[in-house]
């Protein structure tokens, strides 16, 4: 990006990332405008979320209401906002609900995306575009190619990384067809206060909040707990894009991720020893995954050549802000009490 952006669009502005996000767009640019666009269906409360304020204090955003595959109030959208940058976050991020839905997943991921560079060319602007695909898109790797690299080949395993996998080759298309100025990002699984519950490491802060507060039984019920994974905070991704859109290269996708494979039950278990009380752990057949990959781990060297950028080292500062924020929850919005527990998915 040869000079700071004046007008940023933010996609998928009230999904989990957004609000750090933005900080961090405040903070490196602190003069541009910043639009937010919102599907309507993510404005309605959903039941096992918090009714808290932001995780971060959000500076001004202009708020605009739109569905990513409606073609048309996509090109409204672009031209009442002209931006320089998008960051383009909207998306079923699910893998669990994609099962359910596969459709539902192609059409917000791949078409989504088609959507709005139709509205972009159209328009005739020439933004910086951040694509924000993920790591589930390398699916079924074997154990000799972790750390994985970019060239690494998509093995997906389930319908969400297969969607992605779809609008990731949809961006470089787009780059390779028109000279579109965008620029792939493919994070790792990123935690952080805020996330649905839909979620493992939330789903997990969220019984054990529930736990403490009398309202559950003090049994966590658990699917494959063996399967290794690449977990960052949310803070730490939210400033990986801020430098890939300033210094990544466009045309290129850039991996995002601690560098390191930590197994979902070496998570699980410091959470419990974050825990104020004893909590058991019982394997439920019904949350186990039709296929599920065995281990994911980002190789970053990457993206810390191309922009500077570098992940957090620790991440257990991350998983107490997490699990105190489920804690507050449950004290602030008495609508989960008794409720059964979220099956636990990434």
């Amino acid at each position: 990006m040869n000079q700071d952006p004046q007008r940023i669009l933010i996609t998928g502005y009230k999904g989990f990332v957004s609000p750090y996000l933005v900080e961090q767009c405040a903070r490196r640019f602190p003069s541009a405008q910043r639009f937010g666009l919102a599907h309507a269906a993510s404005q309605r409360p959903v039941a096992d979320q918090p009714r808290l304020s932001a995780p971060v204090a959000l500076p001004s955003v202009t708020e605009i209401e739109g569905d990513i595959t409606d073609g048309e109030r996509m090109r409204q959208v672009i031209q009442e906002t002209r931006p320089d940058l998008i960051f383009h976050l909207a998306a079923a991020s699910s893998g669990a609900a994609s099962w359910k839905d596969p459709a539902a997943a192609l059409m917000v991921n791949a078409t989504g995306l088609v959507r709005l560079i139709e509205a972009i060319r159209a328009e005739r602007l020439t933004p910086r575009i951040l694509v924000i695909g993920s790591g589930e898109q390398y699916g079924f790797v074997s154990p000799g190619e972790n750390p994985i690299t970019e060239e690494t080949p998509f093995h997906p395993a389930n319908p969400y990384a297969v969607s992605k996998v779809a609008q990731d080759q949809l961006a470089f298309m787009f780059h390779k067809a028109y000279g579109l100025d965008i620029v792939r990002a493919r994070p790792f699984n990123h935690f952080g206060p805020g996330q649905s519950a839909e979620f493992v490491i939330a789903s997990f802060a969220r019984q054990i909040a529930l736990m403490e507060a009398g309202r559950i039984a003090p049994t966590i019920f658990v699917g494959d707990l063996s399967s290794r994974r690449d977990f960052l905070p949310v803070e730490s991704v939210a400033r990986a894009y801020v430098a890939l859109a300033e210094r990544g290269l466009a045309g290129e996708a850039y991996n995002i991720g601690s560098g390191v494979a930590r197994s979902i039950n070496s998570i699980l278990q410091t959470l419990l020893e974050m825990a104020e009380i004893t909590i058991q752990t019982q394997v439920d057949p019904e949350r186990i995954r039709p296929v599920d990959a065995p281990e994911l781990c980002a190789d970053t060297r990457k993206a810390q050549r191309d922009t500077g950028w570098r992940p957090d080292e620790d991440i257990s500062p991350a998983l107490r802000a997490t699990l105190d924020y489920w804690r507050a929850s449950v004290r602030a919005d008495a609508s989960v009490a008794e409720r059964q527990p979220l099956t636990p998915e990434r």
